[in-house]
């Protein structure tokens, strides 16, 4: 009786034995396996480096696959066998053995998930995937994407503080204004977006996507940046500064695009902005002499303004382009009232950011000097470009800006030069000096006489 009780309680456990090693030695097997075959195969003559395609999360750092490439074809790749995070270890174990044949031959991509699910962020540009794209290969790729997914315009966007959108990337971009730029001396016609990014802008792989009326899916085209002003430190983030993004658009168009988006490949759909294409057209009367000014902010002296603005019109400008910030009521009523007039042409541009400071101005005050300059492209013939506490006095004996530059022509037709722009010398008149009783007391400016100019002496070597 005791010998038939021991007999099936022995075979039971050598099942459950069995059971529990089968799982082990396949593993053992299957990776002893690919190991032999990584090393038979693969040779250090025949061993090509190459630069692939990477995909990385920000989960933990499992292996997910391993792609050999040789001189003749890929013969490893394991993109598959990375099942669960159980075998991780092991492949871990098979990448210390490929890399003591060849390390400039293995490409890892490493992920939290397995590699089926890696491909398919790849390919839709899902959230949490990470591409390292070649040179080039953002634009075909969002193009694919575009007819995959028939990509459409956004119903609704992100907006920030006044006519500011923003791009959700890993770190937002705000999107101010887009314009047509069509000039003769181009190679073919760009869209220009006016924006504000962090300096490491350049690595989101940005792109845009123009949108014409009688098609239904837009035009990718990659972006080229352009700095436009200096960083500054915003909301803890560091090196926020203003830049213009440029898109090529499809020459063989006649007609511009009427709106654009800024899309960045890893979250292609999740489009958050869509941007009116503004087209300077030639206008048949040209102003000689516009002014552009710098982001007005804060609390402002009436009397200043007033003064500043009478006194670019006795100086023949015919019209003020002013950006203002969270300016006080007297201020914005004296503007409205310029700007009924038709002298002055007054936008409410508050900044983007939840900061109001002054670095926070100061970041957009380059913005909206480009936005003011391709407004106008076409209307203006010269642009002036001054705060309101700066002012381009004409030098005796001209009483204008027409005169002085007429006279500047003229010199500088006389040494054969070529004039792109006109540069002037600083002479500071300080707050810190008292002004004069010899004027009215509204004549702000012209109370400050006591001032200092700068100089550049060039000193002649004495003879020895």
């Amino acid at each position: 009786m005791t010998a038939m009780l021991k007999q099936p309680r022995f075979r039971r456990s050598c099942f459950i034995f069995v059971c529990r090693a089968l799982p082990v030695v396949t593993m053992v097997l299957y990776v002893g396996q690919n190991s032999l075959i990584v090393r038979d195969s693969v040779t250090r003559d025949q061993i090509k480096p190459i630069k692939p395609r990477r995909i990385t999360t920000s989960g933990s750092s499992s292996l997910a696959a391993i792609t050999i490439q040789t001189n003749n074809s890929n013969i490893g790749d394991l993109s598959t066998a990375a099942r669960s995070y159980r075998l991780a270890e092991w492949y871990k174990a098979v990448l210390q053995t490929t890399e003591s044949v060849g390390e400039s031959s293995t490409v890892l991509a490493s992920g939290s998930q397995n590699a089926s699910e890696d491909s398919h962020k790849q390919e839709t540009g899902d959230e949490g995937a990470e591409l390292t794209y070649k040179q080039g290969e953002v634009e075909r790729s969002v193009r694919r994407e575009v007819k995959r997914y028939r990509i459409r315009p956004p119903k609704s966007v992100h907006c920030a503080r006044g006519n500011w959108q923003v791009l959700e990337a890993d770190r937002d971009v705000y999107v101010y204004s887009s314009f047509y730029d069509s000039r003769p001396n181009l190679d073919s016609p760009h869209v220009r977006i006016i924006a504000v990014a962090e300096y490491d802008v350049h690595t989101y792989k940005l792109c845009c996507l123009l949108w014409y009326p009688p098609q239904r899916l837009p035009d990718v085209a990659e972006v080229s940046l352009v700095e436009i002003g200096g960083k500054y430190v915003l909301e803890g983030r560091p090196g926020i500064g203003p830049y213009i993004l440029s898109c090529r658009t499809n020459s063989s168009k006649t007609d511009p695009p009427d709106r654009v988006s800024l899309v960045s490949p890893y979250n292609l759909r999740r489009i958050s902005n869509l941007l009116p294409v503004h087209v300077p057209q030639p206008t048949k009367k040209v102003i000689e002499f516009g002014v552009c000014m710098k982001t007005l902010y804060g609390r402002q002296n009436a009397l200043r303004l007033v003064e500043w603005l009478e006194t670019h019109r006795m100086w023949g400008v015919d019209e003020v382009n002013i950006y203002a910030s969270a300016i006080d009521n007297i201020t914005e009523t004296v503007l409205r009232r310029y700007s009924q007039t038709g002298f002055v042409r007054y936008r409410e541009s508050p900044v983007p950011f939840r900061e109001d400071s002054l670095n926070a101005v100061r970041v957009t005050m380059p913005a909206v000097i480009n936005d003011c300059m391709h407004r106008n492209v076409y209307r203006y013939r010269y642009v002036v470009c001054t705060d309101l506490d700066e002012m381009i006095v004409p030098g005796s004996p001209h009483h204008n800006y027409s005169e002085m530059l007429t006279a500047a022509d003229a010199a500088a037709t006389r040494v054969n030069a070529v004039v792109h722009s006109y540069a002037f010398r600083n002479a500071y008149f300080f707050l810190d000096f008292e002004p004069t009783e010899n004027g009215p007391f509204y004549l702000l400016t012209q109370r400050f006489e006591h001032g200092c100019v700068s100089y550049t002496v060039s000193r002649k070597k004495r003879p020895s």
